[in-house]
């Protein structure tokens, strides 16, 4: 049996319609921005269910999409994963502004609690994965912060130069008081990281 549309105003053909044209699905299917970053977590861009699909069959055991549960796009891809029986994640981060507090604490957990290999994705791969994918492959598998910032970079489609460089900030305050004290970015997320005094 079909999964139900998603609870919308618009039909599932112009769901469908709403992925593939405004929100650029035809351009990902030729770009994927993919990366293993380990065998455990995998980034990329925001995946059609095809893609979806060939992801499971190359190992993937679960979906974090960083772009949150609102949205007709992210209904799609709920649906997607429940038909692939793909456990499937929502953690609500943005590209243009410092995420808050739980947010960040939401994607540790999921780092650390998903179904490995997880595929983690916003809707580019540049710049909300960029930072996660930094955050994992520092504060979970111990590369040292300036190596582990290479994941936000020209090589993912991410503009250090453009509005979305404020991620940087977040990543610049942990540095700084991890220098100072030798916090861990985990425990000074849940601590003392302060988006508002970053702004």
């Amino acid at each position: 049996m079909e999964p139900a549309a998603p609870s919308s105003i618009y039909s599932r053909a112009e769901v469908r319609q709403l992925y593939w044209l405004k929100d650029h699905g035809f351009l990902r299917t030729i770009w994927t921005n993919f990366e293993k970053l380990d065998d455990q977590v995998w980034r990329q861009n925001h995946p059609s269910p095809a893609r979806l699909a060939q992801l499971k069959a190359m190992g993937a055991a679960s979906v974090l999409s960083l772009r949150g549960a609102n949205g007709d796009v992210s209904k799609m891809e709920a649906e997607a994963c429940a038909a692939l029986d793909l456990p499937f994640k929502t953690v609500s981060l943005r590209a243009l502004a410092l995420p808050a507090r739980d947010q960040l604490v939401a994607l540790f957990d999921a780092f650390r609690d998903m179904p490995k290999p997880m595929v983690v994705h916003c809707k580019s791969g540049s710049d909300r994965t960029g930072l996660a994918s930094a955050i994992y492959v520092h504060a979970f598998k111990d590369v040292p912060l300036e190596e582990a910032r290479k994941q936000l970079s020209l090589r993912f489609i991410h503009n250090p130069w453009g509005k979305a460089r404020v991620v940087n900030r977040l990543l610049d305050a942990f540095a700084l008081a991890n220098a100072e004290t030798g916090i861990t970015m985990e425990d000074w997320v849940r601590t003392q990281y302060d988006p508002a005094a970053l702004s």
